[in-house]
């Protein structure tokens, strides 16, 4: 047996501190939002912060949700955003989201062609010290007066 129970509902058990993300016991959650309209219950991230000016004079302090540096909100936004899984942020239109996608999309290429052109770099060089050690091999093996055995790859 299931039991729906209403989003007004769900807020009166919670801030009766019985709900799904009550504060009963442990560290008290906060209520964010994400620019495309979902719903987190989290730790508030408090930072403190510091700025200086030029000669290194305190202009500014206080202390700061590191949350929202996620770009999350502490009011549900009026006009939602579209959610990006190419950079898991969010954009204003599908045009934006597009453009993300295919400027991941080329990063991943580039970076993909850098590790297939070093790896290739890497067993090339590992080929040539192998075959630097095969002469070494048999050149010390003829100057003790013993066969130097030829493996089929050297023939």
């Amino acid at each position: 047996m299931t039991i729906q129970i209403d989003e007004r509902e769900m807020q009166a058990i919670e801030g009766s501190g019985y709900g799904l993300h009550g504060t009963i016991g442990g560290i008290p959650r906060k209520t964010y939002f994400t620019p495309d309209g979902r719903v987190i219950k989290a730790i508030p991230q408090i930072r403190g912060y510091i700025k200086r000016d030029k000669d290194g004079r305190i202009i500014e302090q206080g202390e700061r949700d590191a949350n929202l540096d996620k770009g999350w909100l502490t009011e549900m936004p009026k006009e939602k955003k579209l959610f990006c899984q190419s950079c898991d942020g969010w954009h204003d239109t599908k045009k934006e989201i597009a453009a993300c996608r295919k400027k991941q999309e080329a990063l991943i290429g580039k970076h993909f062609r850098k590790a297939k052109n070093e790896e290739q770099e890497k067993t090339q060089n590992l080929e040539n010290e192998v075959a630097e050690l095969k002469a070494m091999v048999a050149k010390l093996m003829e100057a003790q007066g013993g066969q130097v055995l030829q493996s089929a790859d050297t023939k």
